[in-house]
């Protein structure tokens, strides 16, 4: 008698869904079950908090300065805080920069509800943006347009120690790009 495999396996992850900033962000219900339309942006922010997790072993063991630049909703920062505070409770401060006064002001009380006081947020462009702490970590995540060149061009002025940036057509450009030379990346 032949044995049929499970070919659906259950997808691990970093979160969970329960967690509070999702529940708050609308990514979770209160059950914390994903919600239908928020389930590629669950899977989405998960994958970036594993690509942290394998470049955590680059960055300072403690007091870690991590810049969200062109943060947006800050989807990805309150999921960034939540794995430096809470998975791997070392100290770091939290900046987040973006353009638009309302989501500053949003994401500034969704921190506060959270109690996520090492979060700070500023509405500021990021080309004047003064980092006045040395960043040990900027990340971006679909910064549109040319706000991701933007971004790293920030980051490597300030000598960031690592710099994790998804730009906004990723998945439209790596489907043209034919390159060899830039293999190393396109693979990604």
């Amino acid at each position: 008698e032949a044995r049929v495999e499970e070919n659906n396996k259950e997808k691990t992850y970093i979160l969970s869904g329960k967690e509070a900033f999702l529940i708050k962000l609308g990514i979770s219900d209160e059950t914390g079950r994903i919600r239908d339309k928020m389930q590629s942006k669950f899977r989405q922010i998960n994958k970036f908090i594993e690509h942290i997790d394998n470049i955590k072993d680059k960055l300072p063991k403690d007091n870690i300065n991590i810049y969200d630049l062109c943060s947006g909703k800050s989807y990805l920062s309150f999921a960034v805080y939540h794995y430096f505070k809470n998975i791997l409770k070392v100290s770091f401060n939290m900046i987040c920069v973006d353009l638009k006064k309302d989501v500053i002001e949003y994401c500034t009380n969704v921190a506060r509800r959270l109690g996520f006081d090492e979060m700070k947020f500023y509405c500021d462009d990021i080309i004047k943006f003064n980092m006045d702490l040395k960043p040990n970590l900027v990340i971006s995540l679909h910064a549109c347009d040319i706000a991701t060149d933007i971004v790293l061009n920030k980051a490597s002025e300030n000598e960031a120690d690592v710099i994790l940036s998804t730009p906004c057509c990723h998945h439209e450009l790596n489907h043209t790009i034919n390159c060899e030379t830039l293999s190393f990346v396109t693979k990604h």
